[in-house]
This record gives structure tokens, sequence and C-alpha cells, in this order.
């Protein structure tokens, strides 16, 4: 039987709804697993989790999984229904269900509107450059919009405006039939092994013109039309100048040139590339953690008197702690899986990896969760580069240098306040930034076009009939609130108060203020105002957390800390990963929820960042609840 065993380290060792989409149901049967399930309907583990999200947890005997009919995973948009709910409901980052749907972010979500759930492994055909692609027709119903019918017709604006001469210039009328473009089976298609980055099959691909639209940018461009923004680049030399209204680009090779077929693509999957094979095979997984063997001696009883002294210390055993009780409780899934606790000698100052690979042979590792301080994780990932070694910072907020193999687990600043930001603007109420610019700059609001800024000076109080102008009388009034002046934030809260009884008001911030902790803010008036935060835990109760709470405290006779809870839901959640994905696929390719962390990855600038944040407020029943 396969089992997660440990192996003796010379360091250290121990001993320890979703209806948009047609389905059928399966029933799981005893035994039955994941891949196996997956296998069986011609489907992908990852479909599975985004289709039956409780699935990551593990499958029980009689469970009934949703299993699709189609290979297009998508999502209908219902009435009211915004960016941010649609991601929470599918378990997946903002920023990838953008990722997914070119333009999602520049236009937002329209009615009736399909967005892909899935990454796509076909290159839409591109039309030839002479004469017009072959088309059917369609007939506009009211509230369509041109944007909407490529979307949903899988083309783009500037094709629609090909095949319908004066469509540009006189819009869309109700009842107009609209040229649309249909696959012509001459046409030929690069198809794309989505994370090797290797072409399985490479026939013709036809150059065409496309005009720029408003608003239109490079990066919208190119994942519109399937290709890199060095690809355009290339084949629009003038792009370097940039992006102008109304220019022409060329998509695919260069018409002038001779070459009837395009060399092979360098599609680089965002430059990641994140797979362990699943065949059975043992997997090795290496935890660094800093016990500093050297300076902590476990068999002298003076130790409990230095980890009642040692902050580092107490935080790495707390997490050492949390990671033994989630592979006690892996224990039963039969992982082949050879876990190892290994002493990293690390200190905030540095961690000398040449001394570790020497002591320690990591020629097998699949995996690494550690070490804790960023630059630390670095200096591991630097060291591994030429190795197919993930490297997971379990830890640190930092954004560190973006390895394409180095997963950060904890959400950064940038992404924190970015889906806070997600978040209120889906609401599409009225927004007013009251900010002093020390924490975040002003102008960070201009990247957010609907949000009106006031600047406030340290002490200064918000003139009440100033506020007034900025709010709305009929929508919810969103006050995002980013300074640090007590004095400033008790003059506010009284003054939003008294705004209440004319407006609808709730009080967000970027982060949880320190400030709104302090005596001389009334809890009962963050109530009122319905304050909300992001966090990248989740500090609401929930059952799973207080199940999770109790058995901590019987086995280690103490309540979890925040890191021995950080330890359990990394150290799972890698686990599982590295078992339950596909074969050959990212194995950071679905979300998931754990005790009090949950992790939706995106790749970003060549690395993988989490971006699941908790989106919180403190309710009546002065309880802190999720937001919807």
């Amino acid at each position: 039987m396969k089992k997660i065993f440990f192996t003796l380290s010379t360091l250290f060792c121990v001993s320890i709804p979703f209806a948009q989409t047609i389905t059928k149901t399966h029933v799981v049967a005893k035994g039955e697993t994941i891949t196996q399930i997956a296998k069986k309907y011609n489907t992908t583990n990852n479909v599975l989790f985004l289709l039956n999200p409780e699935a990551v947890d593990g499958l029980s005997e009689n469970q009934v999984l949703k299993i699709p009919t189609t290979s297009n995973i998508q999502h209908t948009v219902k009435p009211k229904e915004t960016v941010y709910g649609i991601a929470k409901q599918y378990n997946i980052a903002i920023e990838k269900l953008y990722d997914l749907n070119p333009g999602l972010k520049e236009y937002g979500l329209k009615i009736g509107q399909q967005l892909n759930l899935t990454e796509t492994t076909a290159i839409n055909n591109i039309p030839q450059t002479t004469g017009k692609p072959n088309a059917s027709t369609i007939i506009v119903e009211k509230g369509e919009t041109i944007y909407g019918i490529a979307v949903k017709n899988n083309t783009t604006v500037s094709v629609l405006y090909e095949l319908n001469p004066g469509l540009q210039q006189n819009g869309l009328k109700v009842g107009q039939s609209v040229n649309i473009p249909v696959t012509i089976n001459k046409n030929e298609t690069v198809f794309i092994d989505e994370y090797k980055n290797k072409p399985l099959k490479v026939k013709e691909v036809k150059s065409r013109k496309i005009v720029v639209q408003p608003k239109e940018t490079i990066y919208n461009i190119a994942k519109t039309n399937n290709v890199s923004q060095e690809q355009l680049l290339q084949w629009n030399p003038d792009l370097k100048n940039g992006l102008k209204e109304g220019a022409t680009l060329v998509v695919g090779f260069d018409e002038l040139n001779e070459s009837k077929t395009v060399a092979t693509p360098n599609y680089t999957k965002k430059g990641v590339d994140l797979t362990l094979p699943n065949d059975g095979s043992v997997k090795e997984l290496v935890l660094l953690l800093p016990f500093n063997l050297a300076n902590n001696n476990f068999s002298n009883p003076s130790i409990n008197q230095n980890i009642k002294e040692n902050v580092f210390l107490n935080m790495t055993l707390d997490f050492y702690s949390g990671a033994k009780l989630a592979i006690e409780h892996l224990k039963d899934k039969n992982y082949n899986l050879n876990v190892q606790f290994v002493d990293s000698k690390e200190t905030n100052r540095a961690l000398d990896v040449s001394t570790l690979k020497s002591d320690f042979d990591f020629s097998s590792t699949d995996v690494i969760i550690g070490p804790f301080f960023q630059k630390n994780v670095d200096a591991v990932s630097e060291s591994f580069k030429n190795q197919q070694t993930i490297i997971v910072s379990p830890l640190s907020t930092d954004k560190g240098k973006p390895y394409p193999r180095q997963v950060h687990t904890m959400p950064n600043a940038d992404i924190v306040k970015s889906e806070l930001l997600e978040y209120v603007v889906s609401k599409q109420g009225r927004m007013v930034a009251i900010t002093d610019g020390k924490k975040t700059p002003a102008t960070y609001f201009n990247n957010y076009p609907s949000i009106t800024t006031l600047t406030v000076k340290t002490d200064e109080k918000v003139s009440p009939t100033v506020l007034k102008n900025l709010l709305s009388e009929t929508e919810m009034n969103y006050i995002v609130y980013d300074a640090t002046s007590l004095t400033t934030t008790i003059e506010l809260i009284s003054t939003l108060k008294s705004l209440q009884k004319e407006y609808q008001i709730q009080l967000v911030t970027l982060e949880k203020l320190d400030v709104l902790d302090s005596s001389d803010i009334q809890m009962n008036d963050l109530i009122a105002l319905k304050y909300t935060f992001p966090s990248v835990t989740n500090d609401s109760d929930t059952n799973k957390k207080d199940k999770f709470a109790q058995e901590y405290r019987t086995i280690y006779k103490k309540n979890p800390s925040r890191f021995a809870t950080r330890g359990y839901d990394v150290t799972y959640d890698i686990i599982t990963r590295m078992f339950e994905s596909d074969e050959n696929s990212n194995i950071f390719d679905y979300g998931s929820q754990q005790i009090e962390n949950k992790f939706a990855y995106i790749n970003e600038n060549g690395g993988v960042y989490n971006n699941a944040v908790y989106i919180l407020y403190y309710d009546k029943d002065l309880t802190i609840k999720e937001a919807k």
C-alpha cells in the first residue's frame, strides 16, 4: 500500500451551482480518485475541481459530482452578477478571470455574456487576408452590443467591422442582420500544449489586419487574438512608439514575407511550467524550517525558556506543528510521498544555500516549502533555477523576484489592495477615496477612473459639505478610507454617521487599519457603517475552523496560533496539489480553501502569486463575516 512516509534527514529528523454549463452527474464509488473519474469522462482534474470545489478536500463514497458534457466550460452572466461574485463562486482569482476573458476588465460584464472559466488549447482560426472570412448571420436583439456579440461568437470587434461595412460608423440596431465569422475547414490552426509550450500540431496560419479601437491596449489585442505582445511588436515595428486609435495592425506573419508557414510560435504560457508527473512514482517534499539546532538544543530542559523568549523559534515550532497535523490528516489518502523536515539554519539576515545543498541531497526533491524570509526564498530559487524543483514561499508577503518555479502563497500588499477595490467596483455604487497619501499614494486611485479621490492633510477634518457634494442620493456610497491620523478618523466616523440619515454609506479600507482599532472609535459605529476590509486570512467563525482548533488543542494543549494554522493550510494544500492534479499539468491551476487561508494562483511577470483574499465586514451580531 502506498503511504506517506518520512525519510530521516542528517540535519533534522522527526516521525510525524454550475447551472450555466450542461452537466451530468457521477456517484463516487468506493476507492475512486478524482484522476480516475476525470479520465473516465475524458476531462481533467482541474475542470472537476471547478465544477465541484468541495472535491478539493477529497472524495467520499456516494458523493455526487457534476461532470461536464462539453469541453467549453463557461458561465453565462446573469442580472446583478459581479466579477467578484463570479470569481468567488468558482474559486478562481479575479485576475485569472480577466486573463481568460480579454476585454472583461476594460468593458465590464454584460448580461448574457459567456465567460470562459478554463484555458483553451486551440488558437482561434485566423481569417485570410485575401477576401473576407466565410460568415453566417445573426439577428441583433435588444440590449446587445458589438463587443458582446464578438465575445459570444468567439471573434473580435475588428473582424465584425471587417465583415459588416458601415457597422463601425452606424452602430447596431435591433433586428439588424450582422455577419459573423465561421470556421473554415481549410483554415489551419496551431495547437499548443498549454503547460509544456510545445507545439502539438503546426499548420498554415494566414495573416490579417485589424483596426485599433478606442480604449484598446496592446495587452488586450494580444490576448484577444491569441498572440504574444512580442509577436505584435515583431509584426508591427511602429508599436514601439505607442498604440494609436484607428491604426491598422498586422496579426500573423508579415504579409510581405513570401513564406507560407509560420515558424514554431514562442508561446510561453506566461513563462511558467509547474508540472509534476502523476505516474505513481514517489514524490519528495522537503520543508525547510529554521530550527537552528546549533543554537537550540531540544534535549536540554532550558530549551523551554528559550522557546518562551524566542519569538522566531516559537513561530517555527507552531508552523511545524500545523504541518505535522496536515500530514497526519493526509495519511489515509495513501499518497506515495516522502516528507523530509530539514533545518534551514535560516535567519532574517541570510541563509547559506551552498552549505545546505552540500549537507543535504535535493536532487530528487519535487517541492520545497520554505524558507520563511523572502530574500532567502529568492536565494534558494536562484540556486535551484536549473532544477525542476518547485519552491514555495509559505509566510512572506514580499513580492520578491519572479522566479518561474517560485510560488508565493501569501498575497502581497498590492494584491490585497487590488482585490478590495475590485470588490468595491463590482458593487457599481458611488466610490469616494479619502487618503492622506502616506500608506498609499493618492495617484494609486488613478487606476480606477470610477473612484473620486479626496486628499486630506494630517489631522485635517473632512468637511461634511464637501463630502455631500461627492455622494449619491440613490446609490450606495463606498467611502474608501486610507488615512492614518486618529483625529481625522474620529471626525470622519462622526461625519459619516450623521450623513447616514440622508445617504447610504459603507466604510471600506485597503487593509485592516490600526487606527480603527483605537479605543476612541466605537465598535457600534463601525458596525453601523458595515466596516469592510481585506484579509489574507479568514477571521470569521466557521465550523471547519472550530473543529481544527479543537483537535489542535487536544494534541498540543494550546490554541493554534496563526502560524500553526498557516503551517497546516500550506502543507495540506501543497501535498494535495502534488497528487490531485492532472498528469503533466499545472498543479496550481485551481483554487482551494483550507482552514483559514485560500489559494487561487495567477501568473504575473514570470512568477506565481496567490491572488485569493477574503473580504470581511463587521456584522450587526458583533461578529466578522465574509462579504458576498
